[in-house]
């Protein structure tokens, strides 16, 4: 436990330094864009903005994953997580659409700007991109060496998890930063002021698609939906094909936080003696298959309801 928890640390305090200059490039970065007019530029910080979120759900997902639950919040505080998802991808579709809207009259009106202010920008923030990318790339060559090593807990996966979607997140945002850049030598060396709005476009489009899934992903799981990855009548095949299970009704899966799912059924049997033994095996198949730890299964020798 102790090493699960320094590991826990180690990642925290990595994604804190990372969350600290991206969210401090993020304000340089749209104030220099609004005050020089460049859409390339506020459309970037957009962009980067997805990765402060993606960082500070990272964060939430392992610190929360480290308190315990109380008599009042009996699941503990890890809904925090798709709450503060929810809130950025509103956000970002409503940046979005302002983002467009003055790309799309650039493009019928092009405004002089100057390119030198967007280079140094988009220059500084393409730095902070790579600095993060080391620093997570280290975190991630640390995991598959302990993985390598220890067998993995449902924490330590969760753990993991986060840190190669904040890796990608990153990653993803690199290529917007040098784009603006390029946007930027553009506009300083040729005059092509449509460059800037075109440029945003571009990154408007990256933004979208990933804040729509983002967007789609919490409001399923707020609504206590199945995980898209799991399979409900699958989950029921495999109970009722444990020996001595005649019956499953109203089998309910859901989404507590990301990499954490619970599950809950009434599962019926014959033998009443043997009901110790069918639940180990049904908990059994549920976490090795399925990744389900937290399972609520009520035994029962009859059940008359048709209900799923």
């Amino acid at each position: 436990m102790e090493i699960t928890l320094s590991e826990g640390n180690n990642h925290k305090q990595v994604l804190k330094l990372i969350l600290s200059l991206t969210s401090a490039f993020f304000v340089v970065q749209i104030l220099v864009g609004f005050n020089i007019g460049s859409l390339a530029l506020i459309s970037d910080a957009g962009h980067m903005l997805v990765d402060v979120a993606g960082l500070v759900m990272a964060l939430l997902a392992i610190s929360f994953s480290q308190k315990p639950a109380t008599p009042v919040r009996t699941y503990g505080f890890y809904r925090a997580e798709i709450l503060a998802s929810l809130l950025n991808s509103l956000f970002l579709i409503l940046l979005s659409i302002f983002i467009s809207f003055e790309a799309i009259q650039r493009l019928i009106h092009p405004s002089e700007i100057n390119g030198l202010p967007i280079i140094i920008v988009a220059s500084i923030g393409f730095g902070i991109n790579l600095l993060g990318i080391r620093l997570l790339s280290k975190e991630r060559v640390k995991n598959r060496t302990h993985d390598n090593i220890d067998n993995h807990t449902s924490q330590k996966e969760l753990e993991n998890l986060n840190v190669h979607g904040a890796y990608l997140e990153v990653l993803a945002d690199t290529l917007g930063s040098a784009g603006v850049i390029a946007a930027g030598i553009i506009i300083q060396t040729t005059g092509l002021y449509v460059a800037d709005p075109l440029i945003s476009i571009g990154i408007v489009a990256l933004i979208l698609p990933r804040t729509w899934l983002l967007l789609k992903k919490a409001i399923h799981i707020l609504i206590e939906g199945t995980p898209s990855h799991l399979c409900h009548e699958e989950i029921k095949t495999s109970i009722l094909g444990v020996k001595g299970v005649t019956g499953v009704f109203d089998l309910h899966i859901w989404t507590i936080s990301s990499g954490i799912y619970s599950l809950s059924a009434h599962v019926v049997i014959i033998d009443n003696k043997r009901s110790g033994a069918i639940l180990q095996e049904i908990n059994s198949i549920l976490e090795k298959r399925f990744n389900i730890t937290h399972a609520t299964i009520q035994i029962e020798l009859y059940h008359q309801s048709k209900d799923i």
